[in-house]
């Protein structure tokens, strides 16, 4: 029985201890995780998605509209007595020509949900980048950690010795001293290693919306076994430059804004340029009426609306409308009403609607270089970070074999433990040095990624 309460503990233990963690292998596990908890952004782009899916359906500009009316009056007469009346009628109107204005008021529609589609998309790219950067900001502090306590264990391992040294009289005061206050830089540094990684690690959780509570542990192999030189290897980036500004130009979605910006503009000039053309409409009719049931036979209308509604200056509005009833014609009317208004803007919003059009391009071009010149920067910079972690490399290499030997000439009391301090102190800045310079080169190939879709 204690056997199994004892096994039930431990197995509890290990399930917290499990649920308490958060492995992440790499960037793409922490923004996965931050997509999955971000219920406010699914539904922000959810919503963008079902706009662009609604007005595509949005048809109701080309469809004609449908009438319909029943009234049933009566009134009361000294003279000629109680009077009666009921009438029904139902029509349906059919808009046949208004020069192209439905069509172009649709497609803005259109171009202003594909707008909020694509704003909503880069919202959720902008949170991605972040939170990429988040992602390695923490591990680059996790790696600085891991060097300065490894460093804090070998220098702790000689303090010990000059401990002892010192009570012995083996060593100077002055080297015991060099000593204390080299290891307590190191601790220093250490300490706000381990400090700078909690803070980190924190703001990537609040991007990833999980528990405070929660350790995050870094998978994603960054500190290799071994240096080989040829993980540094030029991937060529510069010769692929056309490529890659071509598919970062394609999935540009600041240039996709842009555009469909230009092309809402384009469309609104359109549309003021058409407010001259009138529309014109058709009506068929069908109306019953009598005193009593069964009503009268029917009375069947057709008509013919032209209107100018839209002109900024004079507003006519022209119809003819004829009625058959038993077989034959019997009634034509025709009609005319106007109404002359004075819009002073109409002129003054047509230049504006042309500086605005010209203002559109001019943006979205400038887009266009602006996303070159960012492709164009990114590859420089890889590439300058690749030489740059080959140094480091090599400047490693070459500190770690120094570290060698010092360690051997302390040991064989060559030189004094403060100046062994000293190199292992260099050694864990030289280090971190290089990872950092893979962290950023890392950073920018993903920034990259991003940009092109292109897998590096």
């Amino acid at each position: 029985m204690t056997r199994k309460f004892f096994g039930a503990i431990v197995f509890f233990s290990l399930s917290f201890m499990a649920s308490a963690q958060i492995h992440l292998k790499s960037a793409e596990d922490a923004v996965n995780i931050a997509k999955a908890n971000d219920v406010e952004g699914r539904l922000n782009l959810k919503r963008a998605q079902e706009e662009v899916r609604l007005v595509k359906k949005s048809i109701g500009f080309f469809l004609p509209e449908f009438d319909f009316s029943l009234s049933d009056s009566a009134y009361a007469n000294l003279t000629n007595g109680d009077y009666k009346q009921k009438t029904i009628e139902a029509g349906i109107t059919q808009k046949i020509f208004n020069g192209g204005k439905s069509v172009i008021e649709w497609k803005m529609n259109e171009e202003k949900s594909l707008y909020n589609f694509w704003n909503a998309q880069k919202e959720d790219e902008e949170k991605k980048n972040t939170i990429v950067k988040a992602y390695y900001e923490a591990l680059l502090c996790k790696l600085k950690s891991i060097v300065l306590e490894e460093t804090v264990l070998n220098a702790l391992e000689t303090l010990k010795v000059c401990e002892i040294q010192n009570e012995e009289g083996m060593i100077s005061k002055a080297d015991y001293l060099e000593s204390q206050i080299r290891f307590r830089k190191i601790l220093a540094k250490e300490k706000n290693a381990q400090n700078e990684t909690f803070a980190k690690c924190r703001t990537l959780r609040l991007l990833m919306n999980i528990d405070n509570n929660k350790e995050i542990v870094f998978e994603e192999a960054f500190i290799p076994e071994t240096y080989e030189k040829n993980e540094l290897k030029s991937q060529n980036l510069r010769e692929s430059i056309l490529e890659i500004n071509e598919m970062a130009i394609k999935n540009s979605l600041d240039l996709k804004k842009a555009l469909s910006q230009s092309s809402w503009i384009s469309k609104q000039r359109t549309l003021l340029k058409r407010a001259f053309l009138p529309s014109v409409s058709v009506r068929a009719g069908l109306s019953f009426d009598g005193r009593n049931y069964p009503l009268s036979s029917p009375t069947y209308s057709f008509k013919v609306i032209m209107a100018f509604e839209n002109t900024p200056w004079l507003s006519i509005n022209a119809a003819k409308n004829m009625d058959c009833k038993n077989d034959g014609l019997h009634s034509i009317l025709d009609s005319l009403s106007a109404k002359a208004k004075y819009d002073a803007n109409y002129l003054g919003q047509l230049k504006l609607s042309k500086i605005d059009l010209e203002k559109s391009k001019v943006q979205a071009q400038k887009t266009k270089k602006e996303i070159e010149s960012q492709v164009m920067q990114l590859i420089q910079a890889a590439e300058n970070l690749e030489e740059e972690s080959i140094i480091n490399f090599e400047s490693l290499k070459l500190k770690e074999k120094k570290l060698e030997l010092s360690k051997i000439q302390h040991e064989d009391g060559r030189i004094t433990k403060s100046a062994y301090l000293e190199d292992l102190n260099e050694f864990a800045s030289e280090k971190i040095n290089y990872f950092e310079t893979r962290v950023k080169r890392k950073l920018l190939l993903m920034e990259l990624e991003t940009l092109s879709s292109i897998k590096f």
